[in-house]
């Protein structure tokens, strides 16, 4: 019953994203459901006549389930606050000041760094403001020689409900936990046309996070480090980020850029120097999944850590130390929405064989969904990753044995039937979603992605042993040094596999967008040809 629950689940989100008809629509589903479940049972547990030959049973357990499943959905959906900070709101288009915490590890670009900030309300002041803190009845004092017109140390922190993208110069460098002062003008964000030329809904990508506002380069003067202001779990995740930054220092100081750069992404998500030109090349050629940390990679990572902790000896010692390894590399790596999917699948993976339980990656994955959904329900409709990640999964579950089958003429050694067959399905799978984000096809991705993803766990293997070697201390950069020759070429083997077929004419096919209810009725011919298939194989 968990696939249907899950779906169900999902649908009452979205009917309440659409309709916006609160809880009252729910409860009136899971009525109907409720009344169609009593009146078609007994006691006896035999169907009542109400109608010829009544429900079957399992038919009307099915109606409960699928009617509680879409209540609770909608009642998900309608307790979802995405409304902005009145006490920032007001103050849109106007010079503000304020302290505030990193809350999240810096977005490095090219020419810019992202931050995302929490901030302290009571530090609030602006060119028509006073001090918030005199609202809470507290005692103010002016001094216009501090970078504030108001003193605040005496206060406690009262932080916004909402929280600021501040898009600042590369310098100064911030880390996560760091308190800061920041100077600059409050804007709300604006949706933009994609590639596709399609209207980007930027405002709720950005809200389903709880950003609702932007500072474009603000003023910024660090106040305290997270090393000494930090505790706890806290803690633990900015210590996390720092060992990852390492990791990234010692590999770029053994491999040049931009290889070094791709090897931070296969292995951590972080694509900072690799260039906009570059990043635009696996775009092209269907390959951008292994730079942003796919599931693909973390699916790597996860049997690379079983495999190593299986050394232990230990049956039960190894389950636990593998769960623990994938949970501390989610939070190093960010907590992405593919990356949550992932290791969640890879949890439930572990605890399925510490049970003794077959393993069922539907099952897991439409688990791994429902989770996700329960704790941020916006990321059905306005995350790109989540939507691409599921969706990847799903048909290669669905689809990836039935390629398999038909690709008698690939060999099978090295897993290349596997790999191909792999393609295939979920770039035949999630066609739809990427012509409506991208506004094109990659002819080449499937030539491409059994070039390159053979080479991805061995440069990932390398290029974290290059990091690894580095941290030991005196001898680090000379031992890791043959190492990350190694990765260095077989990371220049996929940028120039990856150059060359996007640099060829036929590379991508413009398509432009395509409609929402397009792509609803394209995946109901894909379950229709699934079911199909399916029929086929066992006939």
């Amino acid at each position: 019953m968990i696939y249907p629950s899950v779906v169900s689940f999902a649908l009452g989100i979205a009917f309440e994203e659409i309709f916006g008809l609160g809880w009252s629509a729910g409860v009136l589903v899971f009525v109907v459901s409720l009344v169609l479940f009593v009146f078609s049972f007994r006691s006896q547990g035999q169907p009542l006549r109400i109608v010829s030959e009544g429900l079957p049973l399992n038919i009307s357990r099915l109606f409960l389930i699928i009617g509680l499943a879409f209540c609770l959905g909608t009642l998900r959906m309608a307790v979802v606050d995405i409304s902005p900070d009145s006490n920032l709101l007001e103050h849109v288009g106007q010079k503000i000041s304020f302290e505030a915490v990193v809350s999240e590890e810096a977005d490095i670009r090219d020419a810019s760094t992202r931050y995302i900030v929490s901030v302290n309300l009571n530090s609030l002041s602006g060119d028509s403001l006073e001090c918030l803190a005199r609202l809470d009845g507290a005692s103010t004092r002016k001094n216009s020689a501090e970078f504030y017109p108001c003193i605040t140390e005496d206060l406690p922190n009262k932080n916004s409900n909402s929280l600021i993208l501040l898009v600042a110069d590369r310098f100064p460098e911030l880390e996560y936990g760091d308190k800061i002062s920041v100077s600059g003008k409050l804007e709300l964000p604006k949706n933009f046309l994609s590639e596709s030329g399609t209207e980007f809904d930027y405002i709720s990508y950005l809200s389903k996070d709880k950003i609702h506002f932007i500072i474009y380069r603000p003023e910024l003067y660090p106040t305290s480090s997270s090393s000494t202001e930090l505790r706890g779990a806290r803690k633990i995740v900015a210590t996390l980020y720092l060992l990852k930054k390492i990791f990234i220092e010692k590999i770029s100081a053994v491999v040049p850029e931009p290889n070094s750069s791709l090897l931070g992404g296969l292995i951590f998500g972080v694509k900072q120097s690799l260039g906009a030109e570059l990043l635009d090349d696996f775009r092209k050629v269907g390959l951008i999944h292994i730079v942003v940390l796919s599931g693909y990679n973390i699916t790597i990572i996860a049997i690379g850590i079983f495999y190593l902790t299986s050394f232990l000896g230990k049956r039960n010692l190894s389950f636990i130390l593998s769960a623990i390894f994938i949970i501390l590399f989610s939070i190093m790596v960010g907590l992405g929405a593919t990356v949550i999917r992932a290791s969640i699948m890879a949890l439930i993976a572990i605890l399925a064989r510490f049970l003794g339980r077959p393993s069922d990656a539907l099952r897991f994955l439409f688990i791994a969904g429902f989770l996700m959904l329960l704790w941020n329900p916006l990321l059905l409709f306005y995350d790109p990753s989540f939507q691409l990640s599921f969706m990847a999964t799903f048909g290669l579950i669905l689809f990836s044995p039935f390629v398999f089958s038909k690709l008698n003429f690939v060999p099978e050694k090295f897993g290349l039937r596997e790999i191909v067959s792999a393609t295939i399905a979920v770039q035949f799978f999630v066609l739809p979603l990427l012509i409506r984000m991208s506004g094109f096809v990659s002819i080449v991705s499937f030539i491409a992605n059994p070039l390159v993803l053979p080479l991805v766990p061995w440069a990932m293997a390398f290029g974290a042993l290059t990091g690894a070697l580095g941290i030991l201390p005196f001898v680090g950069q000379i031992v890791s040094w043959p190492v990350g020759v190694l990765s260095y070429f077989i990371s220049q083997i996929i940028i120039g596999v990856t150059e060359f077929g996007a640099n060829l004419p036929f590379a991508i096919l413009q398509t432009g967008s395509i409609s929402f209810w397009f792509i609803l009725v394209w995946y109901l011919g894909y379950g229709v040809l699934y079911r199909k298939l399916k029929e086929r194989k066992f006939s």
